[in-house]
Order: structure tokens, then C-alpha cells, then sequence
């Protein structure tokens, strides 16, 4: 829950010599239609829960789950949405003997990560328990188990990926997300609707949906004939799994929504669910409108537009994030003048005190979809040594962001509880969206004069 999504599907910059490519690499109308299903499946989930629940209950199953989640993409390999890029890419072009062999490779090293994980969050389980008096340790600890699936999922995806199977992966998450609302139905039916029933049905459907990937893998690939990955391969593939663990505190702070710790200690779980349900719902829509540009409207200009093409990465860059602007001030505005009614008639009306601080995320989601394509670019270019001097920049000017979210969480959350945090936040992401579009801005133009 929380956080970015940091790549676009489609590349910012399209020349004739990469359109063949890209049509070759669209996905058909089933898989869009597939990613729509899962999609409405699962704020059907959301919305059962909620009901099922109530806001207090509901508040402590999104704070558990988002405190079992929120350290995988630095401990778990290749977690993070550009990790698991890059291996991908790189798996992608080896043959299946080696596509297996490095298929083993990381599936070994996610069970040394797993293990770490493990002895960390059971640590943890039990000190947090003492500060966050409103959980037990066994529900800590029940959604950790929850979330240990997934960490092995990250590594079968990685390699049907890699296999250029979209079909599968679009038919594994509609299967998951399906086998999810089955289980979350069935576990409505247990007597007093225990939160820990619904968090043995999201472990036990993610396990089944693991084992169906593990099977079309197994059918894909001569695991028997395997070839281990050589040495320098081997260091190919580490570099790629690096994370700055600095970097990572840096967009907890800012991005994954750290602020429900210091709710934690100070409101009520009712609180917290609601702010935790706000936050879940504006991070979607900063997925969603790049996830609309790249899945259905850069397709449709490709296709019907035939003549449109960008004239420089530049170029790109200012075009693409003007199709995102079209795109997200619309959802944002109609979400924040409709959301009273979307959470009545979703939720029920003992949510609704949740609209304030929604609409005040909304506003902030808006420049975090646009910078979702400055901050695509920038990433790519992280390896480069001409841009080392923004990159040093953008590190300062986060530390600065996170120190800024800070010092206005602790009197705002302390002061007005959910609606101070809803105001950090937001300022704390405006700000972190701009710096971003600017130092893109700039690395671009820098790009250009260089040329």
C-alpha cells in the first residue's frame, strides 16, 4: 500500500525504427480486459472488507498489512518495479537453458532473503506490539505470513516475463485475484468475521496462485537441463538486485506513506483505517492515469495516428506529460467532487468521515501521476555518468523533502490527527513531484545541448 508505480510500459521516446517493436509487443484487447477484471475484483475485495470489518477492525487489517509489505522491495530480490526490470531484461536474452539456470539463481537467493526477512519481522513483531498497543504480535506476525508468497511470486513473474508471457501473467493475476474473493467471501462466513480469517485467505490464495505460476513454469522452461548462470553473468545480475537502503528510508518517508506510524502511536484504529483506506485509494489513481496512457491511449495514437511521432527524448518528455496532465486533472477533480458519494454508496455512510483527507491526497496525486514520467526518465538515466551531478542534487533535495514531512508530521498529526496528515503528506509530495519534473527538465535539456 502506498508508494509509486515507476515505469511506464511504453518508452517516452518512439522513432520509426522501434514502432515495429512496440507493435509487436502490445498487448491484445483479452489482456487489457483481463487487467480490468483483476482490477474491478479487487476494489470489490476492498469494499467487502470494509463492510465486513468496520472502520476499526478494517484500520488495524490495512495497518498490519502495510507494516508486513512496506520493507520488501529493499529486503526481497528484485521487489522493486526497476529490479525486476532489468532482470528481466537481461534474463530475456539468454537461452532457456541459462533463462532457467538464472531462474534457480535468484529463486536461491530469495529463500536466503525470505529467511532474513523472517528473523527481522519476528524481531520486530514483538517490540512493535509493545508500542502499538491496540495490535497483537500474533496478528503481526499472521500478516507477515501473508506476504511471504509474494516474495516468491516476485521471482516467477520475473522469469515468465522474461519468456515475453503476458498471456500468463494476466491470466495467474486474475486467477489470484479471483481465488482472493472466493476465500475473503468463505472467511465473511466465520463467526465474529476475525481479521485474522481474512489474512489466511489472502496468504492461502497467493500460495495457490505461487504454485499455478511454478507449474507454467516448470512446463516452459527445461528446469532439469538447467545452466547455472557463469560469473560475470552472476555479476550482472547482483548489480541489478542493488538497493541504497538510504534511498528506500528516503521514499518510505515521502511516497509509502510513513506517516501511519506516528497515527499508530496516537489515534484510535478508527483513525487509522481511515486515513490508511484514504491513502490506499490516492495511490491508486496515481497508478492508475499512467496505467491508462500506456495501456490503452499510447496504443490508440500509435495505431490511428500512424503519423505521430516524438522528435527527441525532450520532445517525449513534454508531449507525454501533457497527455498525462489531460488524463489525471479530469479523474482527480470528478474523484474529489464525487468521492462523498463513491464512499457511501462503496463503503457505507461510517466511512465517510474519511472524504477530508481523501480530497486533501487527491490533490497530491494529481502531480504525482505527472511526475510519474519524469521520474521514469530519470531512473533510466541513474547509470549515467553525465547526470551524476542531478543525481547528487535529487538525493539532497529528498533528504530535505523528507526532513520538511517530518517536522510538519509531528504538530499537524499531534494537532489534527488524520487531516494533519493528509496536509504533510500531500505537501511533502506536491513538493517531491516538481523537484522531480524540474531536474527531469533539466537532464534532458542538458542532453540536448550536449548533443
Amino acid at each position: 500500500m502506498g508508494g509509486r508505480d515507476i515505469s511506464l510500459s511504453q518508452p517516452l521516446y518512439v522513432s520509426e525504427s522501434n514502432t515495429a517493436t512496440l507493435n509487436a509487443l502490445r498487448p491484445g484487447w483479452w489482456q487489457q480486459g483481463t487487467v480490468v477484471c483483476s482490477t474491478i475484483t479487487s476494489v470489490g475485495i476492498y469494499m467487502i472488507l470494509a463492510r465486513a470489518l468496520g472502520p476499526q477492525t478494517f484500520g488495524s487489517y490495512l495497518f498490519v498489512q502495510w507494516l508486513a509489505t512496506v520493507t520488501i522491495p529493499i529486503i526481497g530480490t528484485a521487489m522493486s518495479p526497476l529490479a525486476s526490470q532489468q532482470i528481466a531484461t537481461i534474463q530475456s536474452k539468454e537461452a532457456p537453458r541459462q533463462i532457467a539456470g538464472i531462474f534457480y539463481f535468484l529463486w536461491y537467493r530469495q529463500h536466503r532473503s525470505i529467511f532474513f526477512y523472517c528473523i527481522l519481522y519476528i524481531s520486530l513483531a514483538f517490540m512493535l506490539s509493545r508500542f502499538f498497543h491496540i495490535f497483537a504480535a500474533g496478528l503481526l506476525l499472521l500478516a507477515g505470513l501473508s506476504t511471504l508468497p509474494l516474495l516468491l511470486s516476485a521471482i516467477a513473474g520475473i522469469t515468465l516475463r522474461s519468456l515475453r508471457r503476458a498471456d500468463i501473467l494476466a491470466m495467474l493475476n486474475l486467477f489470484g485475484v479471483l481465488l482472493n474473493l472466493l476465500f475473503i467471501i468463505i472467511a465473511t462466513q466465520v463467526n465474529g468475521k476475525p481479521v485474522e480469517a481474512y489474512l489466511l485467505a489472502f496468504a492461502l490464495s497467493n500460495t495457490l496462485t505461487l504454485i499455478l505460476a511454478i507449474i507454467c513454469i516448470i512446463r516452459l522452461l527445461p528446469l532439469e537441463n538447467a545452466l547455472a548462470p557463469g560469473i560475470f553473468l552472476q555479476e550482472r545480475l547482483t548489480q541489478s538486485l542493488h538497493h541504497s537502503w538510504f534511498k528506500f528510508a528516503l521514499d518510505t518517508i515521502i511516497w509509502q506513506r510513513g506517516e501511519l506510524l506516528l497515527l499508530a502511536l496516537w489515534c484510535r484504529p478508527t483513525e487509522l483505517g481511515f486515513y490508511a483506506l484514504s491513502a490506499f485509494m490516492s495511490t491508486k489513481v496515481i497508478e492508475m492515469t499512467p496505467a491508462l496512457f500506456s495501456r490503452w491511449l499510447f496504443p490508440f495514437i500509435l495505431r490511428y495516428i500512424p503519423e505521430h511521432r516524438y522528435l527527441n527524448p525532450y520532445d517525449a518528455f513534454v508531449r507525454t506529460t501533457c497527455y498525462i496532465i489531460f488524463l489525471a486533472v479530469p479523474i482527480c477533480t470528478i474523484m474529489i467532487s464525487l468521492c462523498p458519494l463513491i464512499v457511501k454508496e462503496a463503503l457505507g455512510d461510517a466511512y465517510l468521515p474519511l472524504v477530508q483527507p481523501l480530497r486533501i491526497l487527491l490533490i497530491a496525486a494529481v502531480f504525482g501521476s505527472i511526475a510519474t514520467v519524469s521520474l521514469t526518465r530519470l531512473i533510466q538515466n541513474q547509470h549515467t555518468r553525465k547526470h551524476d551531478s542531478i543525481r547528487r542534487l535529487q538525493g539532497w533535495l529528498n533528504v530535505g523533502i523528507a526532513l520538511l514531512k517530518i517536522v510538519l508530521a509531528l504538530p499537524l498529526i499531534f494537532c489534527w490527527g488524520t487531516i494533519g496528515a493528509a496536509f504533510a503528506s500531500a505537501i511533502a509530495q506536491i513538493t517531491s513531484a516538481i523537484v522531480t519534473i524540474l531536474l527531469c527538465k533539466k537532464a534532458l535539456i542538458k542532453h540536448e545541448t550536449v548533443l
